[in-house]
């Protein structure tokens, strides 16, 4: 197995996603310089988010359920002298306000563990990645704001198709998927390769657990899409503009239904519960303007894919 420690200097920036609370670094294994296993914790609350082979992970109490939970149990009780001489509140709480999108993001989240191994070899997406890649570092490269020391979050990294792209244009990434599998093999992938460094965290994009105007800019390609309510959709824009920049961008890309792909089916999931929508260009327009201004909008990338810019 390859470990990679988290940097410390990531603690700073993040939050704990239910109450936007600093959080503490408490490593058990290495140090609070180089921690490989420990726990972020919420101070005031007691509550505690796992660092599990230097990957934190950080879910809203209504989404640290079925396996999460029962992972989250197996490291507190492996760990639990060092956890309450810090402060950790260790008695089980009862997560209140789940509602179906919850579930829907629960079942995405397991179908994309499951799925992980596959999807680095599906032919259509390395096909479609060609496409993508030049567009992308083209629209990165004229837009990203003038201060190059401001790192990119790159908003569901997955098992980092473009990951690399992204840290050859920024001082620093840092790559968030709900998927620890998926993670897990970004990690491998990259592992020294990469132009400038990448850190990565296990979280949900609907509630970002991180600083306020944090990052020049937010790359979310390809998963807008599989956010499961216009409502949720929105939650993490409201949330990719709260961690930006003032003069940052987004940059976004999303399943198009127009022209051709009117001949698929709009709504819908894909295999093992994996939702998705498909958007016109006024329905795209339409969920992002209440909180960015569009600069760029190109309408069909590659058929299937709208791809926009936004300050």
């Amino acid at each position: 197995m390859l470990f990679c420690d988290m940097n410390p200097a990531l603690t700073q920036t993040l939050a704990d996603p239910n109450d936007g609370a600093s959080l503490e670094l408490h490593a058990f294994e290495g140090d609070d310089s180089d921690a490989r296993e420990g726990v972020l914790l919420n101070a005031s609350s007691g509550r505690w988010f796992p660092i599990r082979d230097g990957i934190p992970s950080l879910f809203v109490d209504a989404l640290r359920v079925g396996g999460m939970a029962e992972d989250d149990a197996i490291f507190a009780a492996r760990f639990e002298k060092p956890m309450r001489e810090a402060g950790c509140r260790l008695e089980e709480t009862t997560a209140a306000g789940a509602h179906a999108d919850f579930a829907r993001i629960e079942s995405e989240r397991r179908a994309r563990d499951e799925q992980a191994e596959d999807y680095d070899k599906m032919f259509s997406l390395r096909a479609y990645e060609k496409i993508e890649t030049p567009v992308y570092r083209r629209a990165l490269s004229r837009d990203v704001p003038s201060d190059a020391n401001l790192p990119l979050l790159e908003a569901g990294c997955g098992t980092g198709r473009f990951t690399a792209l992204f840290a050859s244009l920024a001082a620093s990434v840092t790559a968030i998927d709900m998927s620890r599998d998926s993670i897990l093999r970004n990690r491998v992938r990259h592992a020294g390769r990469t132009a400038s460094p990448v850190h990565y965290i296990h979280a949900d994009l609907t509630h970002l657990p991180l600083q306020n105007a944090l990052f020049g800019a937010v790359a979310h390609c390809g998963v807008y899409e599989h956010i499961p309510s216009r409502a949720m959709r929105q939650q993490f824009l409201e949330h990719a503009r709260r961690v930006m920049a003032p003069d940052g961008v987004l940059l976004l890309s999303a399943y198009r239904y127009g022209g051709l792909t009117k001949i698929f089916e709009k709504e819908g999931e894909h295999d093992g519960g994996i939702p998705f929508t498909r958007f016109t260009e006024s329905e795209l327009r339409g969920e992002v303007e209440p909180f960015f201004q569009i600069e760029k909008f190109r309408p069909s990338l590659g058929v299937y894919m709208s791809m926009l810019l936004a300050k």
